[in-house]
């Protein structure tokens, strides 16, 4: 009935009806079971680590009226704990907050517009009124809200697994209340609908918290370190970490290990899903699954290729990988228009925006050094990375391994005379390392020959560099490819193995690896092949290091000889082992011989390769350790001082040959009496050797043996005491009682203690 100024209208009407009405019925739907309980597997763990954001969302449920913001997102990949944070959260707030706790599934429309009309009739609104807005008869909204905004009580409202925000009307169902807050589990990062919101990301887990989550899981009896590396193996993944652990906790039969599961999960990472409860089967709360729903939501969208652009990504490392490997035109010339979906450079941003968007992959900024700007890189978890590997079809390994190596290789492809930039090759190795390790395991021969090419060029680009690590760790991926192929470039794939590991001061093994690959390289292809000449020079280094001089003379001599006859006197090769073999003798204390031949290599260098040359420096410096073992400290002083300014300008200040040639500076002049440039040359050496080599390499420990010696001399007798015992004691592991070094360090060790005394 409507009046107005004194007049009046009524209408009347009347429903028949035979019964009365199903609430729902024939509107397509079901009603939410409860809104009350949150309908989602219970947690098999407490909830680790998330201290910040549980701490913000319990501040503002506390007192919604005052809280900066009514809205909250948490946001994260597939399987980092959103849930499982809405989940503690909520039974926090109800059970010690005295707040009523409301729980929609908003996977879906269907499921979420029921659950919150379901929430209006919970806070008050008449069936009729919930009936009227479910068939159209007035805005759904806008009842839910009104009664919200009613509620006597306070309430928190979560609103599940939004990764489809179409579902909120264009944030028509996304408001705030001073009633309530809204909590919202999302791994969609960008969308619209959070542009009101406070943002809460989550990460993987810490270590120690990771750790804490599999001792929770029944299997507390495995010792800390054995649980730290599943931890790290799993990326700290929480999904990952639930379902490892439930796995291992519940077999009864036959308990398997950590070890064990390991092992297993290496061949086979479909294991995590075997985790699962029975129950628990649903896509959700699988590591495969939980990818593949945002996957399946890309492909609704219209972007397929999306499956696509992350199958080819996870045959790369998950390093920061920088996106010019993705660019267009480099995209268009792989085969990946004949992947299953197809590829094309035109859709290839798409592609990546859809797996940003679903948090996927990201995009960051990875640091390319002081000096040069950030690039602009995608990263996406090695747990992703690893499943979706797993689970490409066989039919599309080959062409998208092909794809990956071509796209690298093409990136890293230079001039024949240069090298790519030292913060690219740092970006690009572990990529090339990644790559090489999935061609061999998936016997995709076109893309094994492709990405061995890239780590020998890495790897040969590393060495030149004095970057002896990474020349280690692209050494040891060629030969686990080629090792036993016994053909002349699996030979060099080994030759360049040991001499890493001399580089690296582990003269024992690189010492047993050259002996082995000349006696290889004796057998194919001959005593005076280049090659052959390479491993005997190479071998006599590695017993230098050793301190077996006169075998490292039977070898040097044999190479320095060889050289000349096959390459010729003025050969940088010929040039090297001279000089090496100069160093072999004067150790022996034939030092006129040593001197003759060091300073006839030297002039032969400068007239054949010019005073610059990496080799003739290697030649003067050789000369000046001659000059300095006969006492002519004035003349050593100036070849050195030559040495280390030409090093400076064309290898660098950090460069291995640089800091030797500035440690025989510290130690010639101490004999001249400069102490003070003395100790600061030897320190700046021992620096930077314990930066770039480390702090037990045999070449960190020879400069602590000078600076000891410089530390006594100058009255600095604690601090000498000091560093000789520490040097000694690692001397002795590592080098062993008898090495030449370990005897001069014991002579310094006994001369310390005595001026302490």
């Amino acid at each position: 009935m409507y009046q107005a100024a004194g007049s009046q209208l009524i209408l009347e009407y009347t429903v028949q009806q035979s019964e009365p009405p199903t609430s729902g019925s024939g509107l397509g739907w079901d009603s939410p079971e409860s809104v009350r309980t949150p309908l989602v597997a219970p947690l098999g763990s407490p909830l680790r680590d998330r201290l910040e954001v549980r701490r913000a969302l319990l501040q503002a449920i506390s007192d919604p009226a005052a809280a900066a913001n009514g809205l909250h997102v948490v946001l994260g990949m597939a399987g980092s704990g959103k849930t499982a944070l809405a989940l503690t959260v909520f039974d926090e707030a109800v059970t010690g907050r005295g707040v009523v706790g409301l729980w929609v599934n908003a996977s879906d429309r269907s499921s979420f517009r029921s659950g919150m009309l379901a929430v209006a009739h919970d806070r008050g609104a008449a069936q009729q009124e919930v009936d009227a807005a479910r068939e159209g008869r007035r805005p759904d909204a806008d009842l839910v809200w009104h009664y919200l905004d009613r509620s006597p009580e306070p309430w928190l409202l979560v609103l599940d697994n939004a990764d489809d925000p179409s579902v909120f009307r264009h944030s028509a169902w996304l408001r705030s209340s001073s009633r309530g807050i809204v909590l919202v589990t999302s791994r969609l990062q960008d969308a619209t609908e959070w542009r009101r919101a406070a943002r809460h990301s989550l990460d993987v887990l810490d270590v120690s918290s990771a750790v804490d989550v599999l001792r929770d899981l029944t299997i507390s009896t495995e010792d800390s370190a054995k649980l730290e590396l599943l931890a790290r193996r799993l990326g700290c993944h929480p999904l990952a970490l639930s379902l490892a652990g439930a796995y291992l906790g519940r077999q009864l039969l036959e308990p398997v290990s950590v070890d064990e599961y390991l092992k297993r999960l290496d061949t086979d990472p479909s294991l995590l899903d075997r985790g699962a409860a029975p129950g628990e089967q649903e896509l959700r709360r699988l590591i495969t699954g939980t990818w593949q729903i945002s996957l399946d939501a890309a492909a609704d969208q219209g972007v397929p290729e999306a499956l696509t652009l992350l199958r080819l990504l996870s045959f790369f490392a998950a390093a920061p990988l920088p996106v010019g490997v993705l660019a267009p035109a480099r995209l268009d010339s792989t085969r990946l228009t004949h992947a299953d979906p197809p590829l094309t450079g035109e859709r290839a941003n798409l592609a990546l925006e859809q797996l940003k968007a679903h948090s996927l992959v990201s995009l960051i900024d990875a640091s390319a050094g002081a000096e040069h700007a950030a690039v602009r890189s995608v990263q996406a978890h090695p747990l992703l990375l690893e499943t979706v590997s797993s689970r490409i079809p066989v039919d599309q390994r080959a062409l998208l391994l092909e794809s990956a190596t071509d796209l690298l290789s093409r990136l890293l492809s230079t001039e024949s005379d240069r090298y790519v930039d030292p913060h690219t090759l740092r970006l690009f190795t572990p990529h090339a390392s990644a790559l090489l390790g999935n061609a061999a395991a998936h016997r995709a021969d076109a893309a094994t020959a492709s990405a061995l090419a890239v780590v020998r060029a890495l790897r040969d680009q590393s060495y030149v560099r004095g970057d002896y690590a990474t020349t280690h760790a692209l050494a040891d991926d060629a030969v686990r490819v080629t090792g036993n192929d016994g053909t002349a470039e699996a030979l060099t794939d080994q030759h360049e193995h040991g001499r890493a590991l001399a580089a690296l001061g582990r003269f024992d093994e690189a010492s047993a690896a050259h002996r082995a690959t000349l006696e290889a390289r004796e057998a194919l292809l001959g005593a005076d092949h280049p090659d052959t000449l390479a491993s005997a020079h190479a071998l006599g280094i590695s017993l230098y290091g050793l301190g077996q001089w006169a075998e490292d003379e039977l070898y040097m001599r044999r190479a320095a000889e060889g050289r000349v006859r096959v390459l010729g006197a003025a050969h940088p090769d010929a040039i090297d082992s001279r000089g090496r073999l100069a160093e072999a003798i004067g150790q022996q204390r034939r030092w006129d011989e040593a001197r003759q031949l060091a300073a006839e290599n030297l002039a032969q260098s400068e007239q054949a390769l010019g005073d610059d040359h990496p080799h003739t420096l290697l030649s003067r410096i050789a000369l000046a350790w001659v000059l300095a073992g006969v006492g002519e400290w004035e003349e050593a002083a100036v070849h050195t001082r030559a040495t280390l300014e030409g090093s400076e300008r064309v290898l660098g200040a950090d460069h291995p040959r640089t800091l030797a040639a500035r440690q025989r500076l510290a130690d010639v002049l101490s004999h001249l009496g400069q102490w003070p440039q003395a100790l600061e040359a030897a320190q700046a050496v021992r620096d930077a050797r314990q930066r770039v080599l480390g702090r037990e390499h045999p070449h960190t420990l020879s400069i602590e043996i000078v600076l000891v010696r410089i530390l006594r001399s100058t009255g600095r007798a604690p601090e000498a005491r000091e560093l000789a015992v520490h040097t000694l004691d690692v001397c002795v592991r590592v080098l062993g009682n008898d090495h030449p070094d370990t005897l001069a360090c014991r002579a310094e060790h006994r001369a310390a203690l005595g001026d302490v005394e």
